[in-house]
């Protein structure tokens, strides 16, 4: 009798057992908020890797047109645009030399002058007196002398002047002064450098690439430049199609823009990887960089599955162009891949895919296309 009592007793205590576990488990989490961007159809060319390095399209050792002692020069650092005073030369002789064509030339214009009075004073008499006309003759031709020797005398005052303006050195360009040549009070020989003057917002990265690839390289052909761990697209500028006998390579050159420049904080002299197709593009599969989940066990990504829960899908890594990289795996185009918050989300966690933080296909096809070559 009591064992038949104590069975439904210790059912009723296991069934409260369980309602109270049940109402003491803590509730399912919310869907994790992501953004997501899918996966592309690109295509992708193989790359060789050719050491580069970031120099100034405006890079020039200024130097003095004229000889004479140097009174100043800018400072290293300075920034001068174009037409600020570089240096100046002691101009004092300059200037006693102006004054003393201008001088000549006065005298000279006096003379012409009078020799165009006394030609005037003779044309009247050989109309009116029916005097010889040799006179006449001698009048003009002393005109005419009195006028080349003013016509030279106007040329040396030019020249006095323009030798004044060259005593002082002006920037040819908008740039930074990064070495002075000459310290005031030195002499300055004529042809002789004043200082080096960079343009710093005018940047391109300057590389070589063997002549056989020249077949896959034209102006406009995307290219990528690898800075550490910073990888971006960008075009060839300039392909001189003339190879270094001895190297057999040819040279290349991508110009940069001021903000491209000081995003990637390149400077004159930086060092470089640059990227250019060394055959056929290919077409592939490939996600946006922030996609990928870089384990020591292995890449993958996290796809937005049925009923938006997260799937872990392994990928293999390939080539990379601008914010693209090639993957193999079990993901086809169109794929919806999480690229902020991956590394925290659990297989099957549910998400909620925000209408701001979806990044439209388009937008990355156009990414794709560019890196066409």
């Amino acid at each position: 009798m009591r064992r038949a009592f104590r069975l439904p007793l210790l059912a009723l205590l296991a069934t409260a057992c369980t309602a109270a576990a049940i109402a003491q488990s803590p509730p399912a989490p919310p869907p994790a908020p992501v953004d997501v961007a899918p996966a592309v159809a690109a295509e992708f060319a193989p790359l060789h890797w050719s050491p580069g390095s970031v120099a100034s399209r405006e890079d020039a050792r200024v130097a003095g047109e004229i000889g004479g002692r140097v009174v100043a020069v800018a400072e290293v650092g300075t920034a001068l645009r174009r037409g600020d005073v570089l240096a100046r030369i002691d101009d004092a002789a300059l200037r006693l030399r102006e004054r003393q064509a201008a001088a000549d030339m006065a005298r000279l214009q006096a003379q012409v002058d009078y020799a165009r009075r006394q030609e005037e004073r003779y044309t009247a008499l050989v109309r009116d007196a029916g005097i010889s006309g040799a006179q006449l003759d001698q009048a003009i031709a002393e005109r005419r002398m009195r006028e080349q020797d003013l016509a030279a005398a106007r040329v040396a005052l030019e020249q006095s002047r323009l030798q004044l303006r060259q005593a002082t050195v002006r920037a040819p360009f908008d740039g930074v002064v990064v070495e002075r040549s000459i310290a005031p009070g030195e002499f300055l020989a004529p042809g002789t450098a004043v200082a080096r003057l960079v343009n710093t917002a005018a940047l391109e990265v300057r590389a070589r690439a063997p002549v056989a690839l020249v077949g896959h390289l034209s102006e406009g052909v995307a290219v990528t430049l690898r800075d550490g761990a910073r990888v971006g697209a960008h075009r060839l500028t300039t392909l001189v199609p003339v190879g270094d006998e001895a190297s057999r390579q040819v040279e290349l050159r991508i110009a940069l823009s001021p903000e491209e420049a000081a995003r990637a904080g390149l400077v004159v002299g930086a060092a470089l990887q640059v990227g250019v197709p060394s055959d056929a593009p290919r077409r592939v599969v490939a996600v946006p960089r922030d996609a990928l989940v870089l384990r020591r066990e292995g890449s993958h990504v996290v796809r937005v599955g049925a009923g938006d829960a997260a799937e872990r899908v392994p990928v293999e890594v390939g080539a990379a162009q601008g914010e693209l990289v090639e993957v193999q795996g079990a993901l086809r185009a169109g794929d919806r891949l999480v690229v902020r918050g991956a590394e925290r989300l659990q297989v099957g966690q549910a998400l909620r895919v925000s209408a701001a933080g979806q990044v439209p296909a388009v937008a990355l096809a156009g990414t794709a296309t560019r890196q066409r070559p």
